[in-house]
């Protein structure tokens, strides 16, 4: 009886044990799956968030490509525009050279012609004081068919009276110049005008239509003189157009298209807004 009481005693003692062993395995498997979860969890967190970072990262660069990539045409854009200015602005400064370059040839052109028309009239006047006007007149200028300009003349002088007020004198002139086309008693009427009134405000009118009568003649040289002395002496008044227009036609009526086509142009630049401007154009266009 002892004996089996015995081995009772220690196969009880043995199922104790091994009943023990097992819970403690199970808790530790239980604990190590446990951690084996929260491990798993703490990777997925991890790998998560390098994801959510990578992706943030990547979207950020793609964001300054493509804000480079914009800033980059941009830029070009500005490039080619401001190549376009630049060559515009070389091309308006060429331009500007041209037309100094002209004027400047225009200016020493008139310088010549206008001496030399000097020169001739100085030698016409200088004939007609020595009764020989036919031999000293050159073939290729006009003169007027006027016979006895000094009788003419005289006659005009005397009848501008010293009293007379300048308008009436002004419209006496105009009178004789426009109505009745006597050309050479309405200069001398002008004349007289310019010589007894120089600073009224007709002078420059006057002035003018000395000018024209030389025109109206045929007498393109002295016309072109006198209508040069307009422009040199009143500047910027309305009245150069007339004179520089009037002056290009004399020109060309001499034979002296090439200057004649220069003044025309002229007028167009320096007076842009005024009738004679258009009318110069519609001569140049209709060339």
């Amino acid at each position: 009886m002892s004996h089996v009481r015995y081995l009772i005693i220690l196969l009880t003692g043995l199922l104790l044990s091994s009943c023990v062993v097992t819970q403690q395995d199970l808790q530790m498997q239980r604990d190590l799956l446990e951690m084996k979860r929260r491990l798993g969890d703490a990777e997925r967190t991890v790998k998560e968030l390098k994801d959510d970072t990578s992706g943030g990262v990547r979207a950020h660069v793609e964001t300054l490509a493509r804000n480079q990539a914009d800033f980059q045409a941009e830029l070009d854009g500005v490039r080619v525009d401001l190549q376009s200015m630049q060559g515009r602005t070389g091309d308006q400064e060429r331009i500007n050279d041209n037309l100094r370059q002209d004027q400047a040839m225009l200016r020493d052109e008139l310088s010549l012609q206008i001496a030399d028309h000097e020169q001739r009239l100085a030698k016409l006047e200088s004939g007609v004081k020595m009764g020989s006007s036919t031999t000293a007149v050159s073939p290729s200028v006009p003169v007027s068919p006027a016979g006895n300009a000094s009788t003419a003349a005289g006659t005009a002088v005397a009848s501008a009276p010293a009293e007379q007020s300048a308008l009436a004198l002004y419209e006496q002139a105009l009178k004789k110049i426009r109505e009745e086309q006597d050309f050479t008693a309405g200069r001398e009427l002008m004349e007289t005008f310019l010589k007894r009134y120089p600073g009224d405000e007709l002078a420059v009118n006057a002035a003018y239509w000395v000018g024209e009568t030389y025109y109206a003649q045929k007498a393109y040289e002295k016309a072109i003189l006198r209508f040069e002395d307009v422009i040199q002496k009143y500047g910027e008044h309305p009245k150069v157009a007339s004179a520089m227009l009037k002056q290009a036609l004399a020109f060309e009526a001499s034979g002296d298209k090439a200057t004649g086509r220069l003044l025309l142009q002229s007028v167009i630049e320096r007076f842009p807004l005024s009738d004679e401007a258009n009318k110069a154009k519609q001569i140049l266009q209709g060339k």
